[in-house]
Parts: structure tokens; C-alpha cells; sequence
């Protein structure tokens, strides 16, 4: 849904949209500089080898960690990565990646610039464009209508994570769980966030009304 009479956007960028949520750009690593390539080579590497090497030092596989075979597939991972990230694409892949790209650009632009809000549609999975103020008076609206959700005036990130690892502690301390499962149940910090509300447009029902999405913590 985008109301293109108050909103217009050009062919290339209505093109684009029309393609719809489940659009992935062609190529869009391939594009990036050369040092987010390798940052991002890094991460999927390390990631990937760490759990394998989990699995196959684990029952009932039990490969010694030091193993040859373990370092050689490193080794043929990272190298199959290099490969797959830094051989050049062809002219023609290259011209339509960073046409997408400079298309996507240009299109949060508008967003932003137009003070309007993307969301993809409820149930319909289609894209949704349009005011973000007025998207804010729906979400308004929806709470005084519910009063099914309390803003929180503070972040209680701090003290839920501080008493999760604290019960965990106090768990593998009077050793009621075995250290797999207390490492497996240990939250990271630095990955960890609060559950968060978010809102879909319902655009099959009359005045555009919003469903609520709580994402759930992880």
C-alpha cells in the first residue's frame, strides 16, 4: 500500500518496491569495500568453524580438538570464503548490483526526507508507505484503545541479565545443572535485548488500523 498520489516515486524506485518484501539485492557483498568484506568474511568463518568443531569434538564423534583434520577444514572454509567474496563478478552483475544498491539508497532517502515510514503489510506481506506521523496516531490510538501495554519510564535490561546470571550462578554452584547447560544458558551481554513492540498495518481492513509484534528477548 503507498499513497502515491501524496508520495510519488519514480519508476525505478516504484520497480523496486514492487518486488516486495522478500527481495534480496543480487550480489550486495561483492560491492562492499574491501575491509567490511573481510570483517564480514571473519565473522560467517569463525561462526561457522566453531560449530563444527563443537560438534565433531563432542559425543559420539569425540575428534581431538587438535586434530589435523579440524585445522585442514578451517583452513578450506576460509579459503572457499576468499574465494566466493573476492573473485570479480561479471560486468553485467556488476552494473545491476550497484544499480540496486544506488535504487535502495535512494529510496531511504525519500523516506527520510518525506518523513514517511516502510513497513511490511499484515498478513498481506506486501509493502507499506506512508506517513510516519500518522502511522504514530494509529499506534496511539491502539494503546488508548487496549490498554494492553505499559511504556517502561526506565531500561530494566541491566537488573533482568544481573539476575539471570546470578540464578545461574547459584544453579551450577549447588550443582543442579551441569556446566554444558550453564554455558548453554548463559545470556551475552552484548547480543542479548529486551522484548520491543513493533506495529503492522493492517491495509485489508477500512482506516489502515495496526497489529501489534512483540518481539520476544533473546
Amino acid at each position: 500500500y503507498i499513497d502515491l498520489i501524496s508520495h510519488q516515486f519514480v519508476k525505478r524506485q516504484w520497480n523496486h518496491l514492487s518486488l516486495g518484501p522478500s527481495c534480496i539485492r543480487l550480489n550486495q557483498s561483492a560491492i562492499r569495500p574491501r575491509k567490511q568484506q573481510e570483517v564480514l568474511i571473519k565473522k560467517e568463518h569463525k561462526n561457522i568453524d566453531q560449530k563444527v568443531v563443537h560438534h565433531l569434538t563432542s559425543q559420539p564423534n569425540n575428534i581431538p580438538l587438535k586434530s589435523r583434520i579440524l585445522k585442514t577444514y578451517s583452513d578450506d572454509l576460509l579459503n572457499y570464503f576468499n574465494h566466493s567474496y573476492f573473485s570479480p563478478l561479471t560486468y553485467k552483475n556488476e552494473i545491476q548490483a550497484l544499480e540496486q544498491a544506488r535504487t535502495a539508497l535512494s529510496i531511504r532517502r525519500k523516506l527520510k526526507k518525506s518523513n514517511l515510514i516502510l513497513r511490511v503489510t499484515d498478513k498481506g506481506h506486501n509493502f507499506y508507505i506512508g506517513s510516519a506521523i500518522e502511522f504514530d496516531k494509529k499506534v496511539q490510538k491502539f494503546f488508548q484503545d487496549t490498554n494492553a501495554f505499559v511504556i517502561l519510564e526506565e531500561n530494566p535490561f541491566n537488573e533482568i541479565l544481573d539476575k539471570v546470571i546470578h540464578l545461574l550462578n547459584r544453579l551450577y554452584g549447588k550443582k543442579l545443572i551441569l556446566r554444558w547447560q550453564y554455558n548453554k544458558m548463559m545470556p551475552d551481554r552484548t547480543k542479548s535485548e529486551l522484548a520491543h513492540l513493533y506495529f503492522n498495518p493492517k491495509t485489508h481492513k477500512d482506516g489502515i488500523p495496526v497489529r501489534p509484534i512483540e518481539n520476544t528477548m533473546r
